[in-house]
């Protein structure tokens, strides 16, 4: 392969056919160079195309009413309309009901409120009418109760506002507390500072205010250095690295990572992105930067497919065989010389803020995620939350357009997983949330090449991707589910009451009787069998062994989430319990009964993940998690009421135990991990 001067590949001459691969992001229209003869380059790829360009086989500019050539020629000009296809409809459908879904949480404060106020109202007639005096202890009671619960409905705080948790906050005006919902600040609450141990508060007190912040941060950066590969091919070993490793790496991270945080549209990659790095010789351009970037996740991908004795992507085998450069994948970081590379190149482009751009940031974010940096899988979503301001603020963006999907794609990617770290670590938000009404959720439009350059590089085993579609959506279901918890539920007070809230959260999240087509929409309970996807892949032998490890991720998030949701239902109720114990109603112990369920056996690192512990996602997540709910555990099996105690389930114990080893294995990628490892220990210092 020829290599392409530095200059060439900043000057972005990377053309298909004289067609930039920018020029395809965006439908405005730029003038043409002024030299010679050279024709204006079309800037866009025509996803609509009149009825004559299609016959001529030429490029359609899209006009109305009359396109380009249809002018020119003084023809008639007819668009027929693409028409919907029933995975289009559904779609259609889950976004609708995800739409009334937050209509309707958002709601519910509102007229909880309005029927408080009005119900005090008529509490204020009666005390004018000279009554007051014959109000009996209860109904006072029952009045300051309500008018508390009224209190507790005024509007939620801004997500964006930001503040350290480094202990209990004052009450408000109404006598309400937050209830931090980091799992790292069930160590702060006041039920849990009288059981835990004085070893453990002690070692605590000394680490400061957010150790898992400071440790992150000072921890060392990743090895500057870039192994070749093979070694003796030099400083230029890109420029000979053959093409079946470049795509047998791309298809396993299109098989693993991009499923369940698809911020890349395959076709698009192959069809366009793959071709400008190979030709400038993996210049200096983003779209090197971005195929570097999936290069690097997979290695992890590779991995996972080895674990989980795979096939990879393309092969006939039923199981795993190690392609010819297999040993590309064996470092201590595995892609990190690919990774690397990649940030040598972002450099010089660190200040665009395009779509592409945006998907390096969060496949960096991806990578630093599975390798267990929080702090710089943060500092890359932040730097992808600001590609997605700019482009999504002062722009007009269509949203019925693949790009302006892609757009909305790469926003709730971002969006969902910034909120995971902001609200585990205290960290301060982009202010991406305030756009959450504006952009709509993801169509997953295809990217249509009209036979331009979809022959270039083959995809291979190509499976329906709505199965995964329909999870995303289930995904940004629950983050948005998680949001108004957080807000709606996580106060104490002592005239607390459950609002309605938590009622229909359940609902929400299991419905009795779900409506036809709402299948997507309903979350097992733990155990139930996923629901049916439209994979073309064979079943394999074992009917328990999912078919491949996306579907092993996706499958095991869905029933998580459900019980995910249902612990942080059952958490304010905790904290109850291990406060004011003696003031616990059977409502609450039924809610503290179903919370301490819900907290155990989480199907992420249960079954096949127990080897195919490459492709967990959400890592660092899941070892903040189980920080917390540990402690929960010892908390609840160490309090001085019997009734409290009873609330365990069984098995905890067990679980107990495979949470701790969870977190061993991950202690020796993260310092905060070791540190989380470290104070739990000292739970059990003989390891009684």
């Amino acid at each position: 392969m020829s290599k392409r001067s530095f200059e060439d590949s900043r000057d972005g001459l990377s053309d298909h056919n004289g067609l930039p691969i920018q020029d395809l992001l965006s439908p405005d229209e730029q003038e043409a160079a002024a030299t010679g003869n050279a024709k204006k380059p079309r800037n866009f790829i025509a996803t609509v195309a009149c009825e004559t360009c299609r016959l001529k086989k030429t490029r359609c500019d899209e006009s109305r009413p009359k396109c380009g050539l249809c002018k020119s020629l003084g023809l008639d000009c007819v668009y027929n309309e693409r028409k919907s296809s029933k995975r289009d409809q559904s779609l259609t459908m889950i976004m609708s009901t995800l739409h009334r879904l937050e209509t309707k949480l958002e709601n519910i404060p509102t007229s909880v409120v309005n029927d408080l106020q009005s119900l005090r109202g008529q509490m204020r007639q009666v005390s004018g009418n000279g009554l007051e005096s014959h109000q009996s202890p209860a109904f006072v009671s029952d009045n300051r109760r309500i008018t508390a619960m009224s209190s507790s409905f005024t509007p939620a705080r801004e997500e964006d506002e930001f503040d350290w948790e480094d202990r209990e906050p004052a009450p408000d005006q109404t006598g309400r507390i937050s209830i931090s919902f980091s799992q790292h600040g069930v160590i702060l609450w006041p039920g849990a500072r009288q059981v835990l141990p004085e070893q453990l508060l002690v070692a605590y007190e000394t680490l400061g205010k957010n150790y898992v912040v400071e440790l992150e941060s000072s921890r060392r950066p990743l090895p500057m250095f870039t192994t070749p590969y093979p070694v003796h091919a030099g400083s230029q070993w890109l420029e000979t690295v053959p093409f079946s490793m470049v795509k047998g790496l791309a298809d396993a991270f299109f098989s693993v990572f991009n499923p369940f945080t698809p911020v890349m549209d395959k076709s698009f990659f192959f069809s366009f992105t793959v071709g400008t790095a190979l030709e400038t010789g993996f210049g200096y351009t983003m779209e090197s930067c971005v195929v570097l970037c999936v290069m690097a996740l997979g290695c992890l991908a590779v991995l996972a497919h080895q674990e989980g004795n795979y096939p990879l992507p393309g092969t006939q085998s039923h199981r795993f065989e190690p392609p010819e450069w297999m040993n590309v994948v064996i470092e201590e970081q595995p892609g990190l010389r690919f990774f690397n590379e990649a940030r040598r190149r972002i450099g010089f482009m660190m200040c665009d803020n395009d779509l592409q751009s945006c998907q390096f940031y969060l496949l960096s974010s991806v990578y630093y995620g599975q390798i267990l940096r929080p702090m710089d899988s943060w500092a890359m979503i932040h730097r992808a939350a600001t590609c997605c301001l700019s482009m999504l603020t002062n722009h007009n963006v269509n949203f019925d357009e693949w790009e302006g999907d892609m757009k909305s794609r790469v926003y709730w990617n971002c969006l969902m997983n910034e909120t995971i770290l902001v609200q585990e670590l205290h960290l301060p938000p982009s202010g991406l949330s305030r756009l959450e009404e504006q952009v709509p959720i993801p169509k997953f439009i295809t990217f249509e090449t009209n036979g331009y350059g979809s022959n270039r590089y083959p995809l291979s085993n190509v499976v329906d991707d709505s199965f995964f579609q329909y999870h995303f959506l289930a995904q940004v279901a629950h983050r948005i589910i998680l949001t108004r918890i957080r807000h709606s539920l996580y106060f104490y007070s002592m005239a607390y009451q459950p609002p309605p809230t938590i009622q229909f959260t359940d609902h929400a999240l299991h419905p009795a009787h779900p409506t036809p087509g709402d299948h997507s929409m309903h979350h097992p309970s733990p155990g139930t069998p996923a629901s049916p996807h439209p994979i073309s892949s064979p079943r394999p032998m074992d009917p328990n062994r999912p078919l491949s490890p996306a579907v092993a991720i996706t499958d095991a998030m869905l029933r998580g989430r459900y019980m995910i949701a249902q612990f942080h239902i059952g958490r304010p109720y905790l904290y109850k319990a291990l406060r004011i114990p003696n003031k616990l109603t059977d409502d609450d112990i039924e809610q503290i009964k179903s919370g301490l369920r819900n907290a155990m056996d989480w199907p992420i690192t249960q079954g096949i993940f127990r080897k195919m512990k490459s492709c967990i996602p959400i890592k660092f997540a899941f070892c903040s998690q189980f920080f917390g709910q540990i402690l929960l555990f010892y908390c609840i099996a160490h309090s001085p009421s019997a009734r409290v105690r009873d609330t365990l389930p069984l098995g905890w114990e067990r679980w107990n135990d495979e949470m701790m080893r969870f977190l061993e294995d991950c202690a020796n990628q993260s310092p905060a991990v070791a540190q989380d490892l470290e104070l739990l220990q000292s739970l059990w210092p003989q390891h009684e």
